[in-house]
């Protein structure tokens, strides 16, 4: 499988830090096959962390390039945010050519049929202490009062907040940080939508209903040697794993 000028890419959870040279060139590998694509989306968490547009990490500076590169080809390149990279502004986006969505949804349209983008995140709702955590790093006072402090300060806390999260993660159960049910029913009914593609949640699957037709596409984290995406090839929506298996 090759890609062409028709495909819509769909990725999540690439988690892009310094520590993992060979998720960074997996996704430049990526990027480079991905120029001149109908569109990219990039559905949330494509770094593992984001401290602001005026704080960029030089290790990300070949990801940025490469991204620009992509979007310079032709291709619409459109960036959600996730729960790790939820600072990601606009600055940013129009840096490297991208459409910044700072909504939690939005609806495309794939062969004439509505389909639902979101990160995931939302639909966790039984894990009620994520949920209470998310509200608070989304709120616009305190991201602008996170933005206030010295990037040294912001290190400082975004530090103090990953290892609190590490230390809630390790003992709750794992169905909790799944997806509800009911919330993607409720997503599924509240949007009139058949089809959703959401990250997060790192189980990456194709999970298909008989009885009400619905299909919820389940994006995979990236790993050393591999990824699992959506492709649209203009007809059929299909899961994935690049680099390529024929």
């Amino acid at each position: 499988m090759h890609f062409s000028a028709d495909h819509q890419l769909f990725i999540a959870d690439l988690h892009l830090q310094q520590a993992c040279v060979e998720n960074i060139e997996l996704a430049l590998g990526f990027l480079e096959k991905a120029r001149g694509v109908n569109a990219l989306y990039i559905i949330g968490d494509l770094f593992e962390y984001w401290l602001g547009d005026d704080a960029q990490d030089p290790a990300m500076g070949p990801v940025s390039d490469a991204l620009t590169q992509l979007s310079a080809s032709g291709t619409a390149l459109h960036l959600m945010h996730g729960n790790r990279d939820f600072l990601l502004g606009h600055r940013y986006a129009n840096q490297i050519g991208a459409t910044l969505h700072t909504q939690d949804e939005i609806l495309i349209e794939l062969a004439g049929e509505p389909v639902l983008l979101l990160h995931g995140d939302t639909l966790c709702t039984d894990d009620t202490d994520y949920q209470a955590l998310r509200a608070m790093l989304r709120d616009e006072q305190w991201q602008s009062q996170f933005l206030a402090l010295s990037i040294e300060q912001r290190i400082e806390q975004a530090n103090a907040l990953r290892d609190k999260s590490r230390a809630a993660v390790s003992e709750k159960r794992a169905d909790i940080m799944d997806v509800n049910s009911d919330a993607v029913q409720a997503a599924f009914d509240r949007t009139a939508c058949k089809v959703m593609i959401h990250g997060h949640t790192h189980r990456p699957a194709d999970h298909q209903t008989a009885a009400n037709q619905n299909r919820r596409l389940v994006l995979g984290d990236w790993r050393k040697d591999h990824a699992q995406f959506a492709l649209f090839n203009g007809e059929q929506l299909v899961c994935t794993q690049f680099p390529f298996h024929e």
